[in-house]
């Protein structure tokens, strides 16, 4: 299960990825032509801030980079969904800190925790957290839902994780999502979605006071 959100995570990824990528290289050639005009009139100025200006473009990069890899990271109050369209067959992955789900990260020590842990497997497996554009008409084919905190090898950090498959009759009208999990989850603050649907891609948070993405 925890192959199918990487792969989805990969995917997105790499697609985004190309679009920083393109950038930085426009940059770069921009940055490099300004600095030859200058190194031709102020030689010694240029040696100077060369360095100075390189490292500043550096640390821009690094943070566009990660506005893409920080999605799917392990942080107390903010989820991650990604959403891979292919055709009309639809393709939904969720991760989220298991604090932000059952307010512990640990195995479950007692019957309360076990129980909150199996109910919250339970509705994120059902997928009726988030609601689809009605006209495209998707319907859940498949879905599962695990958490590290059932793991032999789990060793603190633990995460959630849930997969649901649609299958849409109209997917051209796929236009947005609303996201009902922040009023099944107090502690939810932020969810950062990802999507690529048929080739076009995009980014986007939605927070409880704006609970809907639109695509």
């Amino acid at each position: 299960m925890k192959r199918k959100l990487v792969a989805l995570l990969m995917v997105t990824g790499s697609v985004l990825a190309y679009q920083v990528q393109a950038t930085d290289q426009a940059l770069a050639a921009s940055t490099a032509k300004t600095e030859r005009q200058v190194a031709a009139e102020v030689p010694e100025l240029h040696q100077h801030n060369a360095g100075d200006e390189h490292t500043h473009a550096a640390a821009e990069h690094s943070h566009e980079a990660d506005d893409f890899t920080q999605l799917g990271t392990h942080v107390h109050g903010v989820a991650s969904l990604t959403l891979i369209l292919e055709g009309n067959e639809l393709q939904l992955a969720l991760q989220a800190a298991a604090a932000t789900i059952v307010g512990f990260e640990h195995a479950p020590r007692t019957a309360e925790q076990k129980q909150e842990l199996t109910l919250a497997l339970d509705i994120l497996s059902q997928g009726q957290w988030l609601n689809l554009s009605k006209d495209a008409n998707c319907e859940i084919q498949g879905s599962d839902a695990s958490t590290d905190l059932t793991e032999r090898t789990y060793s603190g950090h633990g995460d959630f994780y849930a997969n649901i498959s649609f299958l849409c009759q109209r997917p051209a009208l796929l236009q947005q999502l609303d996201v009902s999990l922040f009023n099944l989850l107090p502690s939810l603050q932020t969810m950062d979605v990802q999507w690529v649907l048929n080739g076009q891609q995009g980014a986007a948070k939605a927070t409880l006071g704006n609970s809907q993405v639109r695509f």
